[in-house]
């Protein structure tokens, strides 16, 4: 079996040798039949998957969500494996697959949401206005565990008002202001917040979490009882299985879809079942960490 690590070195910059290194020694030690392919910019990232699409080789994210995510929308329909190694800002897929999967090939879920796709989980409201704030999330002067946090507090305190939506599901509709709404197909957003505990990646159904909207105060306490699912308990916050939801807004809307922002007026969503073939290759991943830490 073929891999292919895909490394986007505008990304890792400075690391981007010293993980190479890390990854083929990982991979020798494995006995690994493998290739790098390196993208020197975004835009080359974007054009280079398409030599992959007539393959069948197993093709690995090397970052954070947002890698995974990207690569999984240009696998999507091809006869490749995606797999992971997990070093980026954040990695709540990789907790999710630990928390959830035993290590191996298996065929995951996938929501489609419009004309793209996610694997863990998508936000709107307060949520995705700070998972898309690049001035914490990519801020290099904040300790990288510490980001998600900054922009929580951030977020938290220039907080106004929520996001009118109208939320349809079956035969059911509701449409009122929310604080946040998150449809999921993982359990773990934000690095690692357990907004969705109950999640399997492979059950045939979204959980989507609507919440009213709320005070700070409540919103606060919230936030903080979410890292042990205390917010399960909130009277606001409302929980629905489905593998078909419609979000629409009469005003541009911003979500974050697995790290990657999208905006929109509407956004269909329909679960694929077991729509991805991925590689859960834990043995490789201590294997890569264990070299990346001595080089």
């Amino acid at each position: 079996m073929k891999y292919i690590y895909i490394i986007n070195r505008f990304q890792h910059k400075k690391n981007w040798s010293r993980l190479i290194q890390a990854l083929g020694q990982a991979s020798e030690r494995l006995r690994r039949d493998y290739a790098f392919h390196i993208n020197e910019s975004p835009e080359a990232a974007a054009l280079s998957m398409d030599q992959y699409r007539e393959t069948d080789y197993v093709i690995t994210a090397v970052g954070g969500d947002g890698s995974v995510n990207i690569l999984l929308n240009h696998l999507m329909g091809t006869r490749n494996i995606l797999s992971f190694i997990p070093i980026g800002t954040g990695n709540d897929f990789f907790h999710v697959c630990r928390d959830t999967l035993l290590p191996g090939i298996q065929a995951l879920d996938v929501i489609r949401i419009n004309d793209r796709y996610f694997i863990n989980t998508a936000c709107f409201g307060i949520d995705a206005d700070i998972a898309n704030d690049d001035h914490f999330i990519h801020n290099r002067l904040i300790p990288r565990p510490l980001r998600y946090h900054a922009g929580v507090l951030y977020h938290f305190f220039s907080y106004k008002e929520g996001r009118r939506l109208k939320v349809q599901w079956d035969e059911n509709t509701v449409e009122k202001t929310f604080t946040t709404l998150v449809a999921a197909n993982g359990r773990y957003y934000g690095g690692g917040y357990k907004v969705s505990p109950r999640s399997q990646l492979n059950d045939g159904h979204m959980e989507v979490y609507l919440v009213d909207k709320i005070s700070r105060p409540r919103m606060a306490a919230m936030i903080l009882s979410m890292k042990k699912a205390g917010h399960l308990k909130n009277p606001a916050l409302h929980m629905i299985r489905t593998d078909r939801l419609q979000i629409s807004s009469d005003r541009l809307v911003k979500a974050n879809i697995d790290g990657e922002s999208l905006a929109g007026t509407c956004f269909d969503l329909e679960l694929i079942h077991k729509g991805i073939q991925v590689d859960y290759n834990l043995e490789m991943i201590r294997c890569f960490h264990e070299q990346y830490k001595k080089t």
